[in-house]
């Protein structure tokens, strides 16, 4: 009996075994034992992607000349009926303009006056970043965007049309093709759309990156619309257009969009892309090793954000109505899915804000309650992602661990594919939240770096003391970071000029300038410690995007072999339970 229970055991291990195996081996995952990075952020990521091998060869996005005064709208008045979220009393929020003049976009309190604010918009006549693909802009009449659901077809039929109808505050292009070839267009609203304003912040919005999540892509497409159309009546707006370029990708996986169903609240239909694989689980991750094969829609999105340096981002999903923000992985064991705690950023408190900001400017987010019994609820209409569940491979963290891009997710409802029906009322809901949430980008610390001769230094690595985050410097010298008000020190560094720190203060008004001029070294030692030491503190592996040169390498070649007997069980055997639990739980 004891041989037969040792043979049957033995035999279901090694079935087990080896349907793991063939599962992973089909899908194209890399099985290589988990890394295990516990040096300080700071250590393992220099503030802001590297272009890989594919993009060195590319020009750097071409940006214009300086806009010198930064702060919000003077005093002024516009109509329009007040959203129903501000007839609630709420604690007050920092707000960017004086509640006489943008009251669509504040609740009761938000009291903020800056005389200082400049609406121009001067840019450089160099035509737009060549590595993207700019759609055509034929003559067309402007279509009105219906409340219903656009496939591609009727999707990249309108962008088209739109852009064409307002080229003067629209600018439409592609980052890549999905695996059917199917275009993943993005559209720049601003009042400089082709031209990146040199001191000014860029803006990105993401949705249906799971391609059955389909009000996000709704959300996305009716903010064009209404950004464009409102820019000339509603000051707000026309400061944010004035001051800030908008970057919309209204579906990152239109493929999964063509085969899910409308009125289809929960399941997997759509889902994923087309070769079946989740592109919310197919970054690279900061806690551990994401063993998928990386996707053709994952790699334009990275390239994307290498090539624009976005201060604030926000990706829209659907499936509950929450407002999340990072970490959403944990250095912990998958199993804390039971038993989730909060993974924290060095920028909590930013993120915590930004994420309040959104839900307090939602209709009903701020109350926090269960999408249905036995769902979770969220206090104040937010939650840290590791919290709620963690996963591997998030967008979100990948955007601020690799580009120092504050970004947080946006759950917009509790149904993923709503009935078109519905769609007025979730426009409704969001629209002040995804107007307001675009102002942040003006808060906090701003400038640029410059040599001793006035020339703007590109990479230099910035870091605010205290906080274990670093980012980089643009091609023309320039930098942002969202911070809330206090006092702060800020730090940059490059190699071959010595290390220069400031003080400076944050309030609400505007976002504080801070020009830092940095000096050509003289002794070959620094505060940092020897070149050569600093170099190896700051530099990213060129090959694969791994935050520091001196741990392993995250790769999705499949050039490794899979490792055998025990230690192989066990890898696969994780990989397919964080598979199971990330289905289960998101």
């Amino acid at each position: 009996m004891k041989t037969a229970v040792w043979y049957t055991s033995t035999f279901l291990v090694i079935f087990i075994y080896l349907y793991c195996y063939l599962v992973q081996f089909i899908r194209g995952a890399e099985i290589r034992p988990q890394l295990h990075l516990h040096q300080p952020l700071l250590r393992n990521r220099l503030g802001g992607a590297q272009p890989s091998s594919r993009m060195a060869s590319l020009p750097p996005v071409i940006v214009g000349a300086p806009s010198h005064h930064l702060g919000w709208p003077s005093a002024g008045s516009i109509a329009g009926n007040q959203h129903p979220s501000l007839q609630r009393h709420l604690p007050p929020l920092p707000p960017p303009p004086p509640a006489s003049v943008f009251s669509d976009y504040l609740t009761p309190g938000n009291m903020a006056v800056s005389s200082s604010i400049s609406v121009s918009s001067s840019v450089s006549s160099a035509p737009v970043h060549p590595s993207v693909t700019a759609a055509p802009l034929t003559p067309a009449t402007p279509k009105p965007l219906d409340f219903g659901y656009h496939n591609y077809d009727n999707m990249t039929a309108w962008l088209k049309h739109f852009s064409a109808s307002n080229p003067d505050l629209t600018a439409l292009y592609s980052i890549g093709k999905s695996v059917q070839g199917r275009e993943l267009w993005v559209m720049v609203v601003s009042s400089s759309p082709f031209q990146h304003m040199k001191g000014k912040p860029d803006v990105k919005y993401v949705a249906n990156i799971h391609g059955n999540e389909a009000v996000s892509r709704e959300m996305a497409l009716h903010l064009i619309e209404h950004l464009v159309k409102n820019y000339r009546e509603d000051a707000y707006i026309r400061w944010l257009l004035d001051q800030t370029r908008i970057h919309i990708l209204p579906s990152l996986n239109p493929d999964g969009f063509e085969v899910a169903r409308e009125g289809t609240c929960t399941g997997g239909q759509g889902r994923y892309n087309a070769r079946g694989f989740d592109l919310n689980r197919n970054f690279p991750d900061y806690f551990k090793q994401n063993t998928k094969r990386v996707q053709p829609e994952t790699e334009a999105y990275k390239e994307w954000i290498a090539k624009i340096q976005f201060t604030l981002s926000a990706g829209l999903h659907a499936g509950a109505l929450v407002a999340s923000y990072p970490f959403d992985n944990t250095p912990n064991s998958v199993y804390q899915a039971f038993a989730s705690t909060p993974s924290q950023t060095p920028d909590d408190d930013v993120f915590h804000h930004l994420a309040t900001l959104y839900a307090r400017n939602h209709a009903t987010m701020y109350q926090g309650v269960a999408c249905k019994p036995g769902s979770p609820s969220f206090p104040n209409g937010t939650t840290n992602g590791a919290a709620w569940y963690p996963l591997t491979g998030g967008a979100q963290d990948y955007s601020y661990v690799w580009t120092g891009t504050m970004e947080i997710t946006v759950e917009m409802a509790c149904c993923k594919y709503p009935p078109a029906s519905e769609l007025p009322v979730h426009w409704s809901e969001h629209r002040q939240a995804l107007i307001r949430f675009v102002g942040e980008a003006h808060r906090g610390v701003r400038g640029f770096v410059t040599d001793g001769n006035g020339r703007p230094l590109e990479n230099v690595a910035m870091k605010i003391k205290g906080r274990d985050a670093p980012f980089q410097t643009t091609k023309h010298g320039e930098y942002w970071r969202i911070l809330l008000p206090g006092y702060y020190r800020i730090e940059a560094y490059k190699e071959g000029y010595e290390p220069v720190e400031d003080d400076f203060s944050v309030t609400d008004h505007h976002a504080t300038q801070v020009n830092l001029t940095l000096f050509k070294q003289v002794d070959s030692k620094n505060g940092f410690g020897t070149l050569d030491d600093v170099s190896n503190y700051y530099s990213l592996s060129a090959s694969d995007e791994q935050p520091n040169k001196r741990h392993p390498s995250i790769s999705n070649k499949q050039d490794v072999p899979h490792p055998t007997g025990l230690s192989g069980l066990l890898i696969t055997l994780r990989s397919q339970m964080d598979n199971l639990f990330a289905n289960l739980f998101g």
